[in-house]
């Protein structure tokens, strides 16, 4: 199972993020981003995350092109490696600026992270079928 998420920044008149196909689960995304933000801070991590609108296949910080094609077998023409972000798609439907509505009624979005540009505090959600509507804050600088 590939744990869809989005990854956006919260505030505005609405939060919104970008999809990201794999590893969306808190266990793996809040140390992810806690890694990206304490290197690049918050405002670069965000702008980045926000400028693939096609969504992510990976957000791995650790990610390179030998990844993409030979462990993975993710074809580059399909997208390509953001260094110190992940595997970005270049072709398909556009897929950003989700809302957490759109997280909870989309069929393969489980997760919704929501990055407040103030602080870097992490908002989410699960927005799993059958999930408490429940916002949890996390501070992600720990886990970097």
């Amino acid at each position: 199972m590939s744990d869809p998420c989005i990854v956006g920044r919260l505030g505005g008149e609405k939060a919104t993020g970008v999809y990201v196909h794999i590893d969306g689960t808190p266990k793996a995304i809040l140390p992810r981003l806690g890694l990206i933000m304490a290197r690049d801070g918050i405002d670069t991590a965000l702008a980045t995350l926000a400028r693939r609108r096609y969504g992510w296949a990976y957000l791995w910080p650790e990610f390179d092109d030998g990844d993409a094609e030979t462990n993975l077998g993710l074809p580059l023409h399909n997208g390509r490696v953001i260094p110190g972000y992940g595997f970005s798609y270049t072709l398909g439907p556009l897929m950003h600026a989700f809302t957490l509505d759109d997280a909870r009624t989309h069929p393969l979005i489980g997760w919704a992270y929501f990055i407040d540009p103030a602080g870097g505090d992490v908002h989410w959600w699960d927005t799993r079928p059958g999930a408490a509507d429940t916002r949890h804050v996390t501070t992600v600088w720990s886990h970097a």
